[in-house]
């Protein structure tokens, strides 16, 4: 399966708020680690990883215009 990229506007502020959140289920999955129920985990908080460091470009390209 290949991922094709999806292109989404946000506010600054709503920006804000996804990258909030996606850095608090980061942190929950990666207490998670080690938990038989959570088998793919690594790859699940790599892409968590992937969609922080995306909404971040994104809001600091934002909020220097």
């Amino acid at each position: 399966m290949s991922a094709k990229p999806v292109r989404i506007e946000l506010s600054t502020d709503e920006a804000a708020c996804l990258n909030n959140a996606l850095r608090r289920e980061m942190q929950a999955a990666e207490r998670q680690r080690g938990q038989p129920a959570w088998i793919g985990v690594d790859e699940y908080v790599r892409r968590l990883d992937a969609c922080i460091q995306a909404v971040a470009e994104a809001f600091e390209k934002a909020t220097r215009t």
